[in-house]
């Protein structure tokens, strides 16, 4: 089943408008980026996750191979720990001087995790404006060398392949100068409309028999 589109765009215009009111405050608050937290976890309850056998949590502390990490989104069994983790990450501007750190970032956690929880489903949200609409920023935003990049680093299929892929990566490329915002299309693999019910496939097939 297909994400809730308009549930999706709803959830854009409202971090347009806060972003709009305070650019530089609500990134660094984190009120930017938390409506989406809450747009990922009423997809993970619509696709068949539910409170009975599990706790789903925002900004959950989770050991990885070195030391602990903040994660945006994690189900989490009581017994066995985290099954699903989503991490989410938003560039509203500067993204050409960014984008490789922060590339660089997610990859590393992404294996930190892997080494330790080698059977829980990694995935990750990355949204980027097509322009930027911070007051006074003029930028061009390069979508299709991002659009590169993220399809480098998913479709981890097998637990035991590969640490630095995510099993689901979706790229969310969104034009905010649109009322309301409007999310512009990417390749079938870093799509949103079905990423969540690829999430809860996987984990079933990992799933004991």
């Amino acid at each position: 089943m297909p994400i809730h589109r308009q549930n999706l765009i709803d959830c854009l215009d409202e971090m347009k408008d806060i972003y709009l009111a305070a650019p530089n405050a609500s990134v660094r608050s984190g009120a930017f980026i938390s409506v989406l937290h809450e747009y990922c976890i009423s997809e993970l309850f619509n696709v068949g996750i539910t409170k009975k056998h599990f706790s789903i949590k925002r900004e959950a502390k989770i050991y990885g191979s070195h030391k602990p990490k903040n994660v945006d989104v994690a189900v989490i069994e009581n017994i066995n720990g985290p099954q699903i983790i989503i991490g989410l990450r938003s560039q509203m501007s500067s993204v050409s001087n960014n984008i490789l750190t922060y590339y660089e970032e997610i990859i590393g956690d992404c294996i930190s995790l892997h080494d330790r929880f080698p059977m829980a489903v990694l995935c990750y949200v990355y949204l980027l404006p097509k322009n930027p609409i911070k007051p006074g920023v003029r930028e061009k935003i390069n979508l299709e060398r991002a659009e590169r990049l993220f399809e480098r680093i998913t479709g981890r299929t097998d637990w035991r392949d590969t640490k630095d892929k995510y099993e689901h990566f979706a790229f969310l490329k969104v034009d905010f100068e649109t009322k309301p915002p409007s999310l512009l299309e990417t390749i079938p693999l870093l799509g949103i409309d079905y990423f969540f019910d690829k999430i809860i496939t996987t984990y079933n097939n990992r799933k004991p028999l």
